[in-house]
């Protein structure tokens, strides 16, 4: 499937005695051959070829005044450095959105909270909403 050739191609409803809703959307048959990669690196160089970064932004869910991603770091590999650090900078009242995917964060993060004796008010799925006193 890495490499096709298209051996024959036809308007396949020109003249069809029936209706048919996929004639006017233009459906054209179509013959093809395709051959197998001859090895597993032309196979990744094909593939890489065909791949196409879509940038993906991830954006707060409950509007805070801050917003972090930890992405799928743990609360031990760093982010609540960086957690602690956003939270400081905050004023009473205010508030940081986390996103974190790592599981051991749903323990983690809420102890830390509350340590910290600021206040959890909102953990819903990888996303939590935490207020500065």
């Amino acid at each position: 499937m890495v490499d096709f050739e298209i051996t024959w191609r036809k308007e396949v409803f020109d003249g069809a005695p029936q209706e048919s809703s996929a004639a006017s959307f233009g459906t054209v048959g179509i013959n093809f051959r395709a051959r197998k990669a001859a090895s597993e690196q032309e196979w990744f160089e094909k593939m890489a070829g065909l791949t196409c970064p879509i940038p993906i932004q991830i954006t707060p869910r409950f509007e805070p005044n801050e917003f972090y991603d930890a992405g799928d770091a743990g609360c031990a590999f760093g982010p609540i450095t960086e957690i602690s650090n956003l939270m400081k900078g905050l004023g009473a009242g205010q508030t940081l959105e986390v996103r974190a995917t790592d599981p051991t964060v749903k323990v983690d993060l809420p102890a830390w909270v509350r340590i910290q004796k600021y206040q959890l008010l909102k953990q819903v799925d990888d996303r939590y909403l935490i207020q500065k006193n």
